[in-house]
């Protein structure tokens, strides 16, 4: 049950961010796409690093291992938050 709530509140948070952006005109198709691909393959990335720093750190440094891990994921995700910021055109305001 707690599944189906969380997934109807990214569904709902996903449709008023898309509703927002429509209604502001800074909604892209294209930069929505490449950011889709960029965020999968930043997942793809990082699997395979927990994976290898992992078996060469031994399950004894497990924590080590995840913290590196979230550091990764923190500069992807704010590398591909700047690079889609500069791209979005902004209208009124």
């Amino acid at each position: 049950m707690g599944k189906i709530v969380f997934l109807l509140l990214v569904i709902g948070a996903g449709a008023a961010a898309y509703a927002r952006a429509r209604r502001e005109g800074t909604w892209s198709w294209p930069l929505f796409v490449k950011t889709v691909i960029g965020l999968s393959l930043l997942g793809a990335a990082v699997g395979i690093m927990v994976i290898r720093v992992g078996r060469w750190m031994g399950p004894e440094n497990a924590l080590p291992a995840t913290i590196v891990a979230v550091v990764v994921i923190a500069a992807g995700v704010a590398g591909i938050t700047i690079w889609v910021r500069g791209k979005t055109r902004h209208h009124g305001k």
